[in-house]
């Protein structure tokens, strides 16, 4: 079972993720804010973390920081007005997706589903197959 954390501070915003990214093999997990996702990932390291700053808060990148600090190969998946932003380690790519009308909300949705098999696929391939020289 993979696990994956989502960071949301909109309450509807995370039953809406936890709802639409629910597969078989996914564990998920919707906490409100960067309190909640450090004490959630003391318990239990996830495969990914999802941040919602749609709608940003005043710590959004502090927690950012903090993960990245703490965390530098934890994959994370920050939701933007209009894009997503994929963090890999030191890799990162952006992917403009608008998200102001309902078609667009669901190609958001879309790009989002696309990019979590994505990463967990990636991390999944440097589990089974370790890198060159480190076998």
């Amino acid at each position: 079972m993979r696990r994956v954390l989502i960071v949301s501070p909109h309450p509807p915003s995370r039953v809406l993720l936890a709802r639409m990214l629910a597969e078989p093999g996914l564990v998920l997990q919707a906490v409100a804010d960067g309190d909640e996702a450090f004490a959630a990932m003391a318990v239990q390291l996830p495969a990914l973390v999802i941040v919602d700053l749609r709608r940003p808060g005043e710590d959004d990148p502090l927690f950012l920081g903090l993960l990245r600090r703490r965390q530098p190969r934890l994959p994370v998946i920050s939701l933007l007005p209009g894009r997503l932003r994929v963090t890999e380690g030191v890799q990162e790519r952006v992917e403009e997706v608008g998200a102001s009308s309902p078609d667009e909300l669901r190609q958001l949705l879309s790009a989002l589903q696309q990019a979590l098999h994505d990463v967990l696929s990636t991390s999944l391939l440097r589990i089974l197959r370790p890198p060159v020289g480190q076998a």
